[in-house]
């Protein structure tokens, strides 16, 4: 430590008591006047020498502490990215179900309209031509529940990211194309996460913190040794010369010294502490551990999820293609006459729910991507 110190002191004194020859205080007929000032100036610095190493273990908690500060705010970063991500492809997802859902109502009114042709001919009855009338207004209702739901998403996605006030806007993207899996090592992964992951750098940080607490701690049981020294100039004058006086000159001093502090006794306390930093130097210890048990679980996990997503598209894939060669060729039936419209209606209820769960296919393949890269605590595409 440094520290400077500037000074001035004025005093006035009136008084009628005086001393005569023997040194007795005496009444006088006036009061008498005293005028004195005085100006100082000093400089005096101190500095440790050694406390057992506390001050350098105080420093490097404090640096562990602004570094788990850091993680913390990598990691809330990183949470919020996955989460905008997510509501985005939710979005996204509500979007291509509205184009799905146009397409059903589409192919609900060519089936309306073949009915009522059929129906014109005698080749269908009156029931199936409200059976194709109650299909369309359902598959109308499918289309107004979609544009509900995509309105929905609109709005959940403008408050993640921090919008009060409703907007219209328009997405610029598409869903991640799905991938294989077996392209990304879940070993490869863990070691990958152990290095990027924020959620791990800050309990490594803690624990670090805890460490170099303990230490300083365990500092209080040595010596303290410190040196101090000061110079200083100052002068007296009668009268206020000396008052606001930059350059005393009278009087000039220079001190130094070296202190040892031994501690002996103090009832226990630096006993207590040592203990208690020690413990929490433990249990951080263990939370490292601990974090690091469970990152590896949420990326074999997540990996795991990706990978049972992955195979969901292609199962979905391989349901749309088959249901969009089936639902032709129905069509081309029931226009014959050849299949009834219960039959009809099962497949374009069949085909329609395939083409539905490809996309929820796709955006949860989305979301566990997501879900893994937030777990690495990076890209892994």
């Amino acid at each position: 430590s440094l520290n400077a110190n500037v000074n001035w002191n004025g005093s006035q004194t009136a008084t009628q008591i005086g001393e005569d020859d023997f040194g007795l205080p005496i009444l006088g007929d006036s009061s008498v006047t005293f005028e004195s000032s005085s100006a100082g100036q000093s400089v005096s610095s101190s500095v440790i020498l050694f406390d057992g190493l506390q001050n350098l273990n105080n420093y490097k908690a404090a640096r562990a502490s602004a570094d788990a500060a850091d993680a913390n705010v990598a990691q809330q970063g990183v949470a919020v990215e996955a989460e905008v991500t997510r509501r985005f492809f939710s979005a996204l997802q509500a979007r291509r179900l509205i184009d799905v859902e146009e397409q059903l109502l589409a192919v609900s009114r060519q089936q309306l309209d073949a009915t009522q042709r059929l129906f014109g001919v005698a080749a269908r009855s009156e029931v199936d031509v409200l059976g194709a009338q109650s299909q369309l207004a359902r598959q109308e209702q499918s289309l107004a529940r979609a544009e509900g739901n995509a309105q929905t998403a609109d709005l959940l996605l403008l408050e993640q990211i921090g919008i009060e006030e409703p907007m219209a806007f328009e997405l610029a993207g598409t869903l991640p194309v799905p991938f294989d899996p077996a392209v990304l090592s879940a070993d490869s992964l863990v070691r990958f996460g152990f290095e990027m992951s924020p959620v791990l750098a800050q309990a490594r940080a803690n624990a670090a913190q805890a460490g170099f607490t303990a230490g300083a701690a365990k500092g209080r049981y040595w010596p303290t040794i410190s040196a101090s020294a000061n110079l200083s100039r100052s002068e007296t004058s009668r009268g206020f010369d000396s008052f606001l006086e930059f350059n005393p000159t009278t009087n000039r001093g220079l001190g130094f010294g070296l202190s040892v502090q031994i501690p002996i006794f103090n009832r226990f306390s630096t006993h207590n502490q040592v203990a208690q930093a020690t413990a929490q130097a433990r249990i951080a210890d263990e939370n490292l551990r601990e974090t690091e048990l469970r990152i590896e679980r949420s990326i074999r996990s997540a990996h795991i999820d990706l990978v049972t997503a992955y195979r969901q598209v292609l199962l979905a894939q391989q349901a749309v293609d088959i249901g969009r060669r089936r639902l032709a060729m129905a069509q081309e039936q029931y226009q014959l006459g050849t299949i009834d419209f219960t039959n009809f209606q099962q497949i374009v209820t069949s085909t329609s729910e395939d083409a539905r769960q490809l996309i929820n296919a796709e955006l949860e393949f989305a979301r566990a991507l997501v879900t893994l890269e937030e777990s690495v605590g990076g890209g892994v595409r």
